[in-house]
This record gives C-alpha cells, structure tokens and sequence, in this order.
C-alpha cells in the first residue's frame, strides 16, 4: 500500500506514533474508520481498538503538538481558583489545573479554548494519561462533594 504522509488524517499523530511504536497505513486506516463510524476522536479510537496504551498516546500527542508530556504520577493539581462552573467545564473537556501555571489535558485536538475560556488557556498545556487526569478530577469533585456534606 502506497501511501503519502498528506494522506493520512492528523499526520503528525500518525508520525509521531510511528516514531514510538510499530502502527502502519493499515492500522491507521482501521482506527480512523472506526473513529468516523463511531463518531469518535482518533485519539479515542486508537485506545478503544488497543493499538495503543494511555501513556504511549499521551506522548504521541504531546510530540505531535510540540508541547510537553507529564507522567501522571507527576501531576499536581491546584483547584484553588476553581469555581463550580469552571469545575464542570474542565469535567467536559478534560482537563485539570496544575502548579506551576500549567494545565493538563489529555487531548489536544479538543476544543479547550472555546470550552474553558482565556483565562485556563493561558496556563502551559501539558499532556497526560486521560484516565489519570480524570481521575484527579473526580477526586477533587469528592472532596467537595464530601465537604459540603460537613457544612
């Protein structure tokens, strides 16, 4: 099968995954299929299929969009400034606050801009495993689940 890297749906995830990892046209073909049938992102296709795990994903995703991946059991979430609201977008999209000024997403082909707004978008955008950053979300969702409960 012949085929160009202009070919491909999101070439440098593709790259990038070749560069990790043993994928080919064949593999991509079938993932990218299957994300339009089912209505889902490539990103989430190539882990429903198992072509891939979290973390080689996460890392594949930060080197396409040049910008940094971040190991889950380094992640340090900073809710302070988080509102209710803003707690549900950051739910919707995926997304955690980290120290340091830096935001954790797990993808970043999402809309975050236009989910979170200026101010979590100004933040660094890390990549890291989706499970591990929901995770860390839903933790701190108990946490204000249970401390509501108290008052």
């Amino acid at each position: 099968m012949s085929s160009s890297r202009s070919t491909h749906a999101l070439p440098e995830l593709f790259d990038a995954l070749r560069s990790h990892n043993s994928i080919d046209e064949v593999d991509w073909l079938l993932v990218t299929r299957f994300a339009e049938k089912w209505k889902l992102s490539i990103a989430d296709a190539l882990l429903d299929l198992h072509i891939v795990d979290e973390t080689m994903l996460a890392r594949a995703l930060a080197k396409a969009h040049h910008i940094t991946y971040i190991p889950h059991t380094e992640l340090e979430c900073d809710f302070t400034e988080i509102d209710f609201e803003t707690f549900e977008d950051l739910l919707s999209v995926g997304a955690a606050p980290l120290t340091g000024f830096k935001l954790a997403i797990c993808n970043p082909y999402d809309d975050h801009r236009g989910n979170l707004g200026n101010r979590l978008c100004q933040r660094e955008m890390v990549v890291t495993e989706r499970s591990h950053l929901f995770e860390a979300l839903r933790n701190q969702g108990m946490r204000e689940w249970l401390l509501e409960d108290e008052e």
